[in-house]
């Protein structure tokens, strides 16, 4: 009987910390702080590209420089 009741312990922790994870996740989601970086995220589909490689394009120049 000992070890049911240690594996529902275990089952019922794992259950609260995932729950916990899930609140703080919506949390930060959610919040003012990651606004900018989550609508960022959203609008790259939408971006043309062409400005993203020539950045990379001059920073590889400069890598090749050096």
């Amino acid at each position: 009987m000992p070890v049911d009741a240690d594996l529902n312990l275990i089952r019922s922790l794992t259950t609260l910390a995932l729950f916990i994870l899930f609140i703080v996740l919506i949390y930060k989601v959610y919040s003012k702080k990651g606004k900018k970086y989550f609508e960022d995220a959203a609008n790259l589909p939408f971006e043309d590209g062409d400005e993203r490689s020539e950045k990379v394009n001059q920073e590889s120049k400069v890598k090749n420089n050096d």
